[in-house]
Parts: C-alpha cells; structure tokens; sequence
C-alpha cells in the first residue's frame, strides 16, 4: 500500500517549483491533491500531469494571502474529496532590497506572501484537523529565516517567524494529533533560483562551494522531505524544523568547499 493512499492534501504555489514536487511526490504515493495558485497556467500542467499518471487532482485560483479565497479553496477541497488530511504550504516571494528603501506596503507584501499566507491556510485546514484528530502540515521555510541576510529584510524575517510558528503549533496541537513541522531548504536549482543567478545577483560556484556536498538541491529533496513529514513514518515528529540544504546550515568554518576538502 502507499504511504498517502487516501489521503488529501492542499499544497499552496503547486504550480511551479518545489510546490510541484511537492504535489506530484504525494501524488504518486496516492494522496488526492489540490493545487492552490494565482498562476493557473502552471497549476494546470500539473495537475495534468498527475491526472494522466492515474492521480487525481484538483487545481484552484486562490490569492493565499486573502481569508475570502482560503476558505474557498477548503471548502471546495472538502466538497470535491471529503476532508484535509495534509498542508502544504510553500507558497513565498520576496524582493531584494535595501531595508531603508523598502516602502511600507512592500513590507506588508512580502511579510503577508511568506507569513501571513502560512498563517491563514493553516487556520482553516487546522479547524478541519482538529475536528478529525488527524493531520499533518509542513510549512516551507528557508535558510535566509536562520541568520543576516543582507537585502532580504522582510523575507528573513517572516521565515524566522514561520520556524517559531511550526514549533508553536506543533506543541499546541499535538495532543489533538495534528502535527506540524517545517522543511528549510538550502539552496535549490528552481527556476526562480536559476533567474537570479543569471541575474548577476547570486553566484552559482559560490553557492556550490559554500556548500558541505558540493552541490545544489533540487526540488524533489524537498518533496521527499515533505513526503517523508506528512506520513505516517513520522508520526511522533512535530514542532521540528528540518533542513534540507546538503550540510549549508551546519557548516560554520572560516572557508569556502573547497578548503574543507584539504581538511579532511
């Protein structure tokens, strides 16, 4: 039997990037699965793709960082499959700017994309949880939550503040059996990624160096990861932040990869 057979789960920005692997991981390990997206041409794809492959999906437009549009997506979840069982929640953005240049409403933008929109989706799909006594909810986060990220102010911010809402959450339903847990990923070769590095505005051989496996992630890590958190193997896991970065968070020394080679 599959891990997720019977199963539904919600994963925000399935569209594209780690949110489709996330979607098509649990997919294939027989979860029912709603895309939740404002990027439908995306969305669509996807949920193409794991219809074809004997999946069922449902992708929906949903502004997640609107109450209005969240309830929706959960009522018609429920209305097409039944109940909630799992949450993704991956959706995110950020600009990169200086902190004194960022206007207020660029502020609350990417504060309420990262932050708030984790905040809402979980709300509602923890209401369906409760009542069921089960659940599973994985929120992604991201290194940059960890320390100083220069010109990443709010984003920073607002995934530091998601890692001290999964331990919270996690803590206070657990005893209701409704676990969450958060995935920081390291740096991963989406698309997204590829743009800024093309963009000038990160070094690709940096980041491989900088990191202890000398390479970069890719989004099935992620979804594996994800996959792993929502199942039934991790059911005594809640609360806990899980990185999933090749080693770039444990890594503290003074140098770059290819110094700790010579180390060795």
């Amino acid at each position: 039997m599959r891990l997720l057979e019977g199963r539904i789960a919600v994963v925000t920005g399935g569209g594209n990037g780690i949110g489709a692997a996330i979607a098509i991981a649990l997919a294939g390990e027989g979860a029912a699965i709603v895309i939740a997206d404002i990027h439908m041409e995306g969305a669509h794809q996807v949920e193409e793709r794991i219809r074809q492959a004997g999946g069922k999906c449902l992708a929906v437009h949903a502004d997640v960082v609107k109450k209005a549009d969240i309830e929706r997506v959960f009522a018609d979840t429920v209305r097409e499959f039944g109940t909630v069982d799992i949450l993704i929640n991956n959706v995110g953005g950020t600009i990169r700017k200086a902190m004194v240049e960022f206007s207020e409403d660029e502020w609350d933008q990417i504060i309420d994309i990262n932050l708030k929109s984790t905040f809402l989706c979980s709300q509602a799909a923890g209401k369906i949880m409760l009542k069921q006594k089960r659940g599973a909810i994985v929120n992604i986060s991201s290194i940059h939550g960890l320390g100083g990220i220069p010109k990443r102010s709010p984003y920073a911010t607002a995934k530091a503040a998601i890692n001290s809402f999964t331990s919270t959450i996690g803590c206070e339903w657990a005893a209701d059996g409704v676990r969450m847990n958060a995935i920081v990923p390291g740096y991963i070769l989406t698309e997204g990624l590829a743009q800024t590095f093309r963009a000038g505005l990160l070094n690709q051989e940096d980041m491989v160096r900088r990191t202890p496996q000398g390479k970069l992630g890719t989004p099935e890590d992620i979804a594996e990861a994800a996959l792993f958190l929502v199942s039934d193997k991790a059911k005594y896991i809640t609360g806990t932040t899980l990185y999933v970065d090749g080693g770039y968070s444990a890594y503290h020394g003074p140098e770059l990869q290819t110094s700790i080679k010579h180390q060795l």
